[in-house]
């Protein structure tokens, strides 16, 4: 029988399911850009929406382009908690691979608005819209800097951490949909991004940290209600951007909105800006937590794939086991 050393499970044990995901993650990717950036229809969705985000105002701080601080104050306050995280815990590895999710995805970002992906101009965009902002480099940021420390928290926080952060990435999402800084695909691309590199450096962070992503069977960390406020609010926001369209008058409503902004296409921008973040953290709670290693009360950490799994043979058939 198996010694008390062995485990029920290693985690991130099923590369095959995290390259699946991965690709998932991309198709998603491409589906968005290829709909909202390189047709008629999506073009004028989207346009639609920031048209109203330029008309209507807000309560909030303005926020100014030419700031360069705006990415500090994005990024800051998420950096200190993920410090914090790998200073107290020692997960300097997990930190290191962390770090690199986060200057990853916002590469990625830049390379792909500015390098590979282009706008055709469809809708007879304003001068000022022509260039791809696609993914936007800011919701990167904050979607990206939060997704680094949910890879470096243990498990039994990883799920609050996913809702919490995703509110914070979802709230920048949907805060510069309404200073008109992006159309909400912008922000739904850039949380894909973030999401491709963060199953790259969850599956690093796993394989490489295995003792720090391994729970005790029976006393399993809670994740139901984490992954169901996420599930719920993700679902809420975005389904209620969706209707928003249909009570801003269907697609005869919205061609009025050109000239007519209404509130409706205002508020289906910023639900849509924020709901996709809240449903990528849902998927990535339960990802992670099912793919966290597994062990028995008092059993070491699991081997990963291909360690060799120590036997002990009871004392009693000792002798049964030399004669064979």
């Amino acid at each position: 029988m198996p010694s008390s050393s062995s485990a029920l499970r290693a985690p991130a044990r099923r590369t095959g399911l995290w390259i699946a995901a991965l690709v998932v993650t991309g198709v998603l990717f491409l589906v968005v850009y290829e709909y909202f950036v390189r047709t008629e229809s999506g073009q004028f969705l989207d346009n639609v929406m920031r048209m109203t985000a330029d008309h209507f105002d807000h309560p909030l701080p303005y926020l100014n382009p030419q700031n360069r601080w705006i990415g500090v104050f994005i990024m800051a306050p998420p950096a200190m908690l993920f410090a914090g995280i790998v200073l107290a815990g020692r997960k300097y590895l997990a930190g290191i691979i962390a770090v690199g999710t986060v200057l990853a995805s916002n590469i990625s970002t830049q390379v792909l608005k500015y390098g590979m992906l282009d706008r055709p101009d469809l809708t007879d965009n304003p001068t000022y819209w022509i260039n791809n902002s696609l993914p936007s480099g800011h919701a990167t940021m904050a979607a990206s800097i939060v997704v680094a420390v949910f890879l470096v928290a243990s498990p039994k926080a990883r799920p609050a951490i996913g809702v919490l952060g995703a509110l914070w990435g979802g709230g920048w999402g949907a805060y510069l949909f309404i200073e008109a800084w992006h159309r909400p695909s912008d922000m739904i691309a850039a949380y894909l991004v973030v999401a491709a590199w963060g199953l790259v450096g969850g599956w690093l962070i796993f394989r490489a940290a295995p003792r720090d992503n391994t729970v005790i069977a029976d006393a399993e960390p809670e994740v139901a209600a984490a992954a169901g406020v996420s599930w719920f609010l993700g679902i809420v926001l975005t389904l209620s951007g969706g209707l928003c369209l249909v009570f801003a008058g269907g697609w005869a409503g919205l061609e009025r909105s050109v000239t007519e902004p209404t509130l409706w296409a205002w508020a289906a921008g910023t639900l849509l800006s924020f709901g996709p973040a809240m449903l990528t953290a849902a998927v990535g709670i339960n990802f992670f937590s099912a793919e966290t290693g597994r062990r028995m009360r008092g059993a070491d950490v699991p081997p990963l794939q291909g360690t060799r799994v120590v036997y002990q043979i009871p004392p009693e058939l000792r002798p049964l086991y030399d004669r064979v």
